[in-house]
């Protein structure tokens, strides 16, 4: 049996600990291993694998934008795979499969294959595909119990409605006749209004003689000590108030400063995603979301790509421009990517890459005419 018989045995079996022993004991390298189609290991676990399995190798085999003959990643075979599935199973498929394709390579999403389907595409197909079951589901769920309470409610009333029917026709009748008469004395609105006003002293007189002494005194204690106290405690809350906003003032910074932070942040992420690139271009196909661009952004490229120098007419700043043109020339970059580059992204590729060196020259003139 050979080491992909094998490996797809225990991918089928759902057997992680049994495959992790035998890459070691047998020191199996699954980078290199190559299954149908041209795809690799990561590619079948997508596609018929567990989460636990695909955890495991993960660890094992960090090719996950590798395009098989279709030109699918592994996070387009785990999306279809969910898009077959019941929807309780490509709920699950969503979270522990695709999830974490998404999170070993998140520019995933805008590679296409053939068929003209990227990442992101189908994503919202699942998405789309498990929301509507839910809604249904939730409407089911609502429309059941209404029906059945209706014809309760119906089948109560007419109940209720026979019950007093009967009462009525057992239960003789009273007839008081023209002979009775009214002799009770009707109270005028001012006599109504004096009573009341008699019975809420009454109460009040009451209320204060059931009061002891003790309680009074106390009472007007209470009310010496809170007049005293009054004024320091409204002081005390003033300080509280003023050494809340002191250290409020301490834990949020500027805009200006988390502005720059990030800017800097988002140019360290772009230095550090070219330069891995131009390490790993070996069997790769780059289409427009595969190239770390500076930013989309034409109107924020200086601010992220010079944010962290001061003098924007140093040395260091001049140097940093320079070795930026060389890098976005597009004869420089035709020369370097023009065998990597998918033949369907090779327009809107180098159409960016002629906006960002025009940019970069722009900045470079302005800078020449500041010195003269």
């Amino acid at each position: 049996m050979g080491v992909r018989t094998k490996l797809k045995s225990f991918i089928k079996d759902d057997r992680p600990v049994t495959l992790q022993n035998y890459v070691s004991s047998h020191d199996v390298k699954l980078t290199k291993v190559k299954f149908s189609r041209q795809r690799n290991i990561v590619h079948y676990c997508s596609e018929k694998g567990s989460p636990e399995m695909l955890r495991v190798i993960l660890k094992l085999c960090h090719k996950v934008n590798i395009q098989d003959k279709d030109g699918n990643l592994p996070l387009h075979l785990a999306l279809y795979r969910g898009l077959q599935e019941d929807v309780l199973v490509a709920r699950e498929t969503l979270l522990d499969i695709v999830t974490p394709l998404l999170q070993a390579y998140s520019l995933g999403q805008d590679v296409e294959n053939k068929y003209g389907e990227t990442g992101y595409d189908l994503l919202q197909k699942l998405k789309k595909k498990i929301k509507s079951a839910d809604a249904q589901t939730k409407k089911t769920v609502n429309e059941t119990p209404d029906s059945e309470d209706g014809e309760d409610e119906k089948w109560r009333k007419k109940l209720a409605e026979e019950a007093e029917f009967e009462y009525e026709e057992q239960l003789p009748r009273y007839d008081c006749g023209e002979e009775y008469e009214d002799t009770s004395t009707k109270e005028t609105f001012d006599q109504f209004t004096e009573r009341i006003r008699n019975e809420h002293a009454a109460k009040a007189t009451r209320d204060r003689q059931h009061i002891f002494w003790r309680d009074r005194k106390r009472k007007l204690e209470s009310d010496d000590s809170s007049e005293k106290t009054k004024k320091p405690h409204k002081e005390s809350e003033d300080e509280k108030l003023k050494a809340a906003r002191e250290q409020m003032k301490k834990n949020f910074k500027p805009g200006v400063e988390v502005k720059l932070n990030r800017y800097k942040s988002q140019k360290e992420n772009y230095e550090r995603k070219f330069s891995y690139l131009l390490g790993h271009l070996a069997g790769k196909t780059l289409t427009f979301g595969c190239i770390p661009w500076p930013c989309l952004d034409l109107t924020l490229l200086g601010d992220i790509l010079f944010s962290d120098f001061e003098d924007k007419q140093g040395p260091d700043y001049r140097k940093y421009l320079r070795s930026q043109q060389v890098r976005w020339h597009p004869d420089k970059f035709t020369q370097k990517f023009k065998d990597y580059m998918h033949p369907d992204h090779v327009t809107k590729i180098m159409g960016k890459v002629k906006a960002i060196s025009q940019f970069l020259n722009k900045l470079s003139s302005d800078l020449h005419d500041k010195e003269t």
